[in-house]
């Protein structure tokens, strides 16, 4: 039987945050990673798009930090 996984880190959260020109510490980018492992939707998966969208709803409360 065969298996992948894909691997997403507090880099990646921090690099795609720039991208969008927003400033994370790093405490925050992990918070955000967490957020993506409990709350991703398994149809959908983790996306850049989404990391955008979960990073846009951390930073406006929409999670408590």
């Amino acid at each position: 039987m065969k298996e992948i996984s894909i691997v997403w880190s507090t880099e990646d959260i921090l690099y795609q945050a720039e991208e969008d020109k927003v400033k994370l510490t790093e405490v925050q980018a992990d918070e955000i990673l967490d957020i993506l492992k409990a709350k991703h939707d398994a149809t959908i998966g983790i996306s850049w798009e989404v990391i955008t969208t979960i990073t846009d709803l951390y930073i406006n409360g929409h999670y408590d930090r």
